[in-house]
């Protein structure tokens, strides 16, 4: 059968009964699925235009599940929702010096670009490497996002043999970037490619089956650093450098964030915390560093709430009381289309301020159903639950961290937030909820995407490699998933504190 999508030229083949949701991975077909396909998350929404199918019954808008839809004749689908796009990136002038993008473009001999695979978003930056400047940006959802929210659902599709299949979407996804800069910036040849990743996105851009780290002992096929060369990945770039890892759940990512803020000459004791699907921490004390893997689950990044978004134009990212009504901002000051974490935060900080919601997490009002931010986007019981496992996963594994350490909180001195989240993140508000312990507030420093940052300096700096290297070699995991007094924590930690 044929599955052709409305105003576009694409086609794709479903095979016997194969759903709607398994042929868009197959093609790269950008569509959230947050719980991968399980039938959980009710945001897999498409709209049948014309053609005949089974497996789910079309809702009140017309809307059907494509996790739960089969194809019986080809069939023309739409896809209404404004995250749903086969594209949905951006890419951004840098401008250096105030010039034009005329005066730089096509005056680039030697260009480099530094990847940052992120679970929910794929950044990138553009880097002319004979005058040292960063010339362009490009962002957008991970394409392997139709295989659902969070690493363990990649790593699960992985084992059900999809390994191929998430390979084809993030190569396909790079390729599109190289070439964008190519033609948005009239560059000739890019040399070098730079990646940084959570271990498991770096598997997968390696073309690497991940399956083993979804089980204990959660055992990784490489750490180390990998080089390819372009034609290896067909990539055209001369050359691509993946950057190490320490653990099967503190990556690339976590060691170029970790090389970006220059830990190995911290003089005081210091946390580091990347936010997103994971918390992943580091914290740096005595010429150590005790790294640690909190679960957080995708609620922070907007999956499983139930107006949820990633840090996309259009998202509510900031929530507050004013003048007797709630007020928001969303990115890019567009119409809002759903809130992202850190609105979620401000949210959960405003619920539980107009005591809307109890310590334990529930509506102090039998009868109240929804917390309604504007028309169109409330959170619900289940929303708050949600936001609790993550908080509680967060705040949960500082604490352990910090205990293994022989610390308690208040003795940490600095801690930076990285990752999205940190560019909007209210620290007040963060603490209020129970993310982040007290102790940290005046102590924090939002320092955005260090893993991009770090990826970028592996192109300007040859030594930044073997700084990265001492990273890995001085650094030790804890496996939180293990620890009984993490699990007690965890439990302790679900209650929200009282009003600081």
């Amino acid at each position: 059968m044929i599955v052709r999508f409305y105003n576009s030229e694409l086609l794709c083949e479903a095979r016997e009964g194969e759903t709607l949701l398994s042929v868009f991975g197959r093609y790269g077909v950008s569509i959230a699925a947050p719980c991968g396909g399980r039938h959980l998350c009710g945001k897999c929404k498409i709209k049948i235009v014309n053609g005949l199918f089974r497996g789910d019954v079309p809702d009140s808008s017309g809307l059907v599940l494509a996790c739960r839809t089969i194809p019986e004749t080809d069939v023309t689908v739409e896809i209404p929702s404004l995250e749903h796009t086969y594209d949905g990136g951006a890419y951004q002038f840098i401008s250096p010096d105030g010039d034009s993008p005329e005066q730089v473009t096509g005056s680039i001999k030697r260009a480099g670009v530094a990847l940052d695979i992120g679970t929910t978003t794929v950044s990138a930056r553009l880097v002319d490497l004979d005058a040292r400047r960063e010339l362009g940006t490009y962002s957008a959802l991970n394409a392997q996002k139709v295989f659902g929210a969070d690493v363990m659902s990649r790593i699960g599709a992985a084992r059900a043999g999809k390994t191929q299949e998430l390979f084809n979407l993030i190569n396909r996804q790079t390729r599109e970037i190289l070439e964008g800069f190519r033609q948005k910036f009239n560059v000739e040849n890019i040399e070098l490619l730079t990646v940084a990743a959570n271990t498991t996105m770096l598997h997968l851009f390696a073309n690497t089956d991940p399956s083993m780290m979804g089980e204990v002992p959660f055992t990784p096929v490489f750490l180390e650093e990998r080089i390819y060369s372009g034609e290896e990945l067909s990539l055209r770039t001369d050359k691509v450098l993946l950057l190490p890892s320490i653990s099967a759940f503190i990556g690339g990512d976590i060691v170029s964030g970790l090389g970006e803020i220059d830990i190995l000459n911290a003089r005081e004791t210091v946390l580091f915390i990347d936010i997103g699907t994971n918390g992943e921490m580091a914290l740096c004390h005595n010429g150590k560093i005790y790294c640690a893997s909190a679960a957080a689950g995708p609620a922070l990044e907007g999956a499983e709430i139930s107006c949820g978004a990633g840090s996309i134009r259009g998202a509510i990212n900031k929530v507050e009381w004013a003048d007797g009504e709630i007020r928001f901002t969303t990115i890019g000051g567009e119409k809002p289309l759903g809130i992202c974490g850190c609105g979620l935060i401000d949210a959960m900080a405003l619920m539980l301020d107009q005591e809307v919601i109890d310590e334990g997490g529930a509506f102090s009002d039998d009868q109240r159903k929804e917390f309604s931010i504007t028309q169109g986007i409330s959170l619900i019981n289940r929303d708050v639950r949600q936001f609790q496992l993550a908080k509680s996963a967060l705040l949960s594994g500082i604490k352990i961290l910090c205990k293994s350490a022989g610390l308690e909180p208040a003795d940490v001195q600095k801690v930076y937030i990285a990752g999205g989240l940190g560019f909007y993140i209210d620290q007040k508000n963060a603490v209020r909820t129970g993310i982040l312990p007290g102790e940290f507030l005046d102590r924090i420093k939002v320092c955005g995407n260090t893993s991009l940052k770090g990826a970028v300096k592996a192109l300007l700096d040859s030594g930044f490699l073997d700084y990265c290297k001492k990273i890995t070699a001085m650094s030790g995991t804890m496996e939180l998933a293990s620890d009984p007094a993490f699990m007690d924590a965890f439990a302790e930690n679900m209650l929200f504190p009282f009003e600081l």
